[in-house]
């Protein structure tokens, strides 16, 4: 019997005491290592190939006993704090758009939520059970679809209020699926880069066709989180401060044409001054203002307005405003402190991921999350910039909530098998004639052999 086959046999039986197969390649993986490395110092000490290899099995003991050891350390790792706060907050939407429905605040019906909220649970459970590392394999194909995906909405879901509501929630997508472009595109060095930025520009494009700045600022924020993660901690392999340059010189460039095109700090300013002025403001921000000054703790507040009128579209950007005023403060102060503990969760399970790929997806769902719930808080307390996509998982609407549940899907999907990731570079071109490395241009000159 000749040593591979040995080696596979050996293999072969701690594998069957394992139950996650997911985990079969790492483990066989780390242990043929182990095996060949002390296969190679028996043969160090003088003994041949085969006795060598057969005492390096012996050493690993007996591999019902490994496998039976493996199998209880090598289990899916269900993140069952973030599934429990997922499941709290929806609830609570849920709750929130009912109790809207009933009081005639709403124009959604029963039907339309519940199947909004099945549709969303089920596209969470679809996205959990693949493997998410997808992402990285098929980074490309996976955007190129997406694209194509987003520019077909244009043309056959209508626009409401001359605005693509479609696109909106679409893009909610595209920094998950660009941080697995900038995993891999990491191993071309600054050529990855600057293709990387060139895949970063075309979401932005969408947000402003939609027109959108609030998912553009969205998809600007997290997409240079992201470069700017990947690039200090080396994963380009670069001078960082060249690369840095790279990346941020086109798109602040970008940026700033779009500010001033489009008179961006005027409103920002406007904005920010009718926020904090109770008195005298626009009429959006001074109706919001008299809620909250007659909003109670408990129960509904002191002001005396119909809400439907008082505030357009109350159901969808100000949605917030509205349980302050029906329900109290509790109600918002019980919502945020779920909100702030999930994001807080998975910050933690983020930081703790070991592959590029898990921390990168992981990062960039939860950075979307976060800046969701940052737009819509500011805008719904008067700082009228620009009109939030959602408040995730608790706004009307089912395509936002079936997106945002696609997106947790994902990200528990990455805690649960995160940590049997193993990034690997992209096998490089020996006949390649350029090569990036480190700032410098290196020409491969070969001749053939003769």
């Amino acid at each position: 019997m000749n040593q591979p086959t040995k080696t596979s046999e050996y293999l072969a039986i701690v594998c069957e005491q394992m139950r996650w197969k997911k985990a079969h390649h790492v483990v066989t993986q780390e242990i043929e290592n182990h095996i060949i490395d002390q296969r190679d110092a028996y043969i160090a000490d003088g003994l041949d190939e085969e006795t060598a290899t057969v005492n390096a099995i012996k050493e690993m003991g007996d591999p019902v006993l490994v496998g039976t050891a493996l199998d209880r350390t090598h289990r899916p790792k269900v993140a069952w704090s973030i599934i429990i706060l997922t499941s709290c907050i929806v609830i609570f939407g849920f709750i929130v758009r009912l109790f809207m429905i009933n009081s005639g605040d709403s124009p959604g019906s029963v039907t339309d939520n519940i199947t909004a909220l099945l549709l969303g649970i089920g596209c969470m459970i679809i996205v959990y059970f693949i493997d998410f590392t997808i992402l990285g394999k098929y980074a490309k194909i996976i955007y190129i679809g997406l694209v194509v995906f987003t520019i077909l909405g244009m043309f056959f879901f209508p626009t409401i209020y001359g605005q693509h509501r479609f696109i909106l929630y679409i893009i909610l997508l595209f920094p998950v699926v660009f941080a697995a472009i900038i995993y891999q595109m990491r191993s071309k060095g600054y050529l990855g880069i600057i293709m990387s930025v060139v895949f970063f520009i075309i979401p932005v494009l969408f947000a402003l066709e939609a027109p959108s700045f609030a998912s553009a600022t969205l998809f600007v924020v997290t997409g240079l989180l992201l470069f700017t993660i990947a690039i200090i901690k080396g994963w380009f392999h670069v001078n960082r401060l060249l690369a840095l340059l790279i990346v941020y010189t086109p798109i602040i460039t970008l940026v700033a044409l779009i500010i001033s095109g489009n008179r961006v700090w005027e409103r920002v300013k406007l904005a920010l001054i009718n926020a904090f002025q109770m008195e005298g403001g626009d009429y959006i921000t001074s109706i919001v203002w008299e809620i909250i000054a007659g909003a109670k703790l408990f129960g509904q507040g002191a002001a005396e307005l119909h809400m439907n009128i008082a505030l357009p579209a109350i159901h969808a950007e100000f949605l917030l405003i509205y349980f302050i005023h029906k329900l109290g403060w509790i109600s918002f102060i019980g919502m945020m402190a779920f909100i702030i503990t999930f994001i807080i969760r998975a910050y933690i399970l983020s930081s703790k991921q070991k592959s590029v790929l898990g921390k990168l997806v992981s990062i960039s769902v939860i950075t979307t999350f976060t800046l969701q719930v940052m737009l819509y808080v500011a805008f719904s307390f008067g700082i009228l910039i620009f009109s939030p996509p959602s408040l995730p998982l608790i706004s009307d609407g089912g395509l936002t909530l079936i997106v945002n549940m696609m997106l947790i899907g994902i990200l528990i999907s990455v805690f649960k098998s995160g940590d049997l990731v193993r990034d690997r570079l992209p096998r490089q071109n020996p006949h390649k004639l350029l090569e990036f490395n480190n700032g410098k241009i290196i020409i491969h000159l070969k001749t053939k052999e003769r």
